[in-house]
């Protein structure tokens, strides 16, 4: 049957992402934040399919997203899927701008992607998660945010990069070393850069970026190094820079190399 899941059902949906993840990192290090954290659009919600006291499938949804959709391997081509599709009711799978797992379906996922072509859902973007090694790479000419100037910040992210950036960016401010670093240019904000607050645990760099006006002078590369000379200080030995087609801009700034391809989906309007 299905059913409306809770914070309770964590255990059980941990133990299901174990047996049903076809992504290339860790859901189960994620599941809260992916289940229950808040996205742009609200509160998600988090339906299962149950038997016998057994969660074999679980859709979570944000507004128009399908934030996740997983099936046990065991228990595929049961209908589970189309079950849990058919509820959630979403127009568009992953890109969830905000808090997203992944930016779409891997490439690598021929299952999924046959799947969601033959419910009708069609193709609307292709981009890369990028992977690099950490180590070498040095903070200067930036400085850490500070949680008494958030509200300063955001009001940058926002006005340079919309209210979509400045929600992702505001999970920095919810820690006491705040996970970010802006760029300051003639007393002024110029540029910013965030980590480890989307798919917290996994090392993943940004959102970043820096006001047009002051693009070309080196700022984002200095913001990215700093970021990336914290998560190493953080204990991660690779960082994941999410959702970019800028590959030339990263393979030069840190030697970043494509690691993922991904496809998200929509659904026609009828």
């Amino acid at each position: 049957m299905l059913r409306t899941a809770s914070p309770a059902d964590l255990p059980a949906l941990r133990a299901l992402f174990a047996r049903s993840n076809d992504a290339p990192y860790d859901l189960g290090a994620v599941a809260e934040e992916k289940c229950f954290g808040a996205g742009v659009s609200g509160a998600p919600a988090v339906r299962v399919f149950e038997t016998e006291g057994r969660i074999l499938g679980a859709a979570v949804t944000c507004g128009k997203y399908l934030r996740i959709l997983a099936v046990d391997r065991e228990a595929r081509r049961r209908g589970i899927g189309s079950a849990l599709l058919a509820d959630a009711n979403a127009t568009i799978v992953a890109a969830e701008g905000g808090n997203y797992f992944t930016p779409g379906i891997v490439m690598t996922d021929s299952a999924s992607l046959a799947f969601l072509h033959a419910r009708g859902y069609v193709e609307t973007q292709r981009t890369s998660n990028l992977v690099v090694a950490l180590g070498e790479h040095e903070s200067s000419g930036v400085v850490r945010a500070k949680r008494i100037h958030a509200e300063k910040i955001l009001a940058f992210v926002e006005r340079e990069f919309g209210r979509v950036w400045r929600f992702e960016a505001a999970k920095a401010f919810e820690r006491e070393t705040v996970p970010a670093f802006i760029a300051i240019e003639n007393g002024a904000m110029a540029g910013f850069a965030v980590h480890d607050v989307n798919n917290r645990g996994l090392g993943f760099f940004g959102p970043t970026g820096v006001a047009k006006s002051m693009r070309g002078r080196g700022l984002g590369s200095r913001l990215l190094q700093a970021s990336l000379h914290d998560l190493h200080a953080l204990g991660y030995a690779h960082a994941v820079i999410p959702w970019t087609d800028a590959l030339d801009f990263y393979r030069k700034c840190c030697g970043a190399q494509p690691a993922h391809r991904f496809v998200a989906f929509a659904k026609p309007r009828s």
